[in-house]
């Protein structure tokens, strides 16, 4: 349970909140707020801010109860902790490559661009992928933790990133992968997409 703190245009704002919002990269949670729909999830200057369908049953003070779209999230925690993987391995093969932003995962799939001058080949995309997979297969614990200076930080094994983003609690979760080439965003910039199959 939860009690209404703010209400600003379509956008309910609780005490506590257990939805996800908007940010690294990773899209926002939806779901139900006494059983009306959550189209959103944002967060500005470190307030929470619930999308509604319909703003209209509720009033500051007033007790409500969210329920999650835990298929979605679940969908979305399963890609994102597989992009991190795959970045892993695509660092490591093509160490002239790098992450040229936070990308966006949502419950569909991963989609990273990359600063490098030489264009993936297919070959280069089925190597990155086998060892993916092959690692996934491992069953590796996820752990994320927080540094004294608020950092959150995702770690499997070897693998360590920065990440305030949800994810599993291990590699089996994510099951098999999928990469590919996505949309050239540009010059000097490749686009890779992962879905989860």
């Amino acid at each position: 349970m939860a009690k209404v703190v703010g209400i600003e245009e379509n956008y309910l704002i609780l005490d506590q909140s257990a939805f996800y919002p908007q940010g690294g990269g990773q899209v926002g949670d939806t779901g139900k707020i006494n059983e009306i729909r959550v189209l959103n999830t944002i967060k500005k200057d470190d307030t929470i801010y619930h999308e509604m369908e319909d703003i209209s049953p509720f009033s500051v003070e007033m007790e409500v109860k969210g329920e999650i779209n835990w298929e979605r999230r679940y969908m979305i925690m399963r890609h994102h902790s597989a992009s991190h993987i795959v970045e892993y391995f695509i660092i490591k093969n093509f160490p002239w490559v790098r992450p040229y932003s936070s990308g966006l995962v949502d419950e569909k799939k991963d989609r990273q661009d990359y600063l490098t001058e030489i264009p993936f080949k297919e070959e280069d995309l089925k190597i990155v992928e086998d060892q993916v997979n092959s690692f996934i297969l491992e069953d590796h614990e996820i752990k994320t933790w927080t540094d004294e200076n608020g950092i959150r930080h995702w770690v499997c094994e070897f693998i360590e990133m920065k990440c305030s983003g949800t994810h599993v609690k291990r590699t089996g979760e994510i099951g098999r992968i999928k990469i590919a080439k996505g949309k050239k965003p540009g010059r000097g910039r490749e686009r890779i997409e992962t879905w989860v199959i």
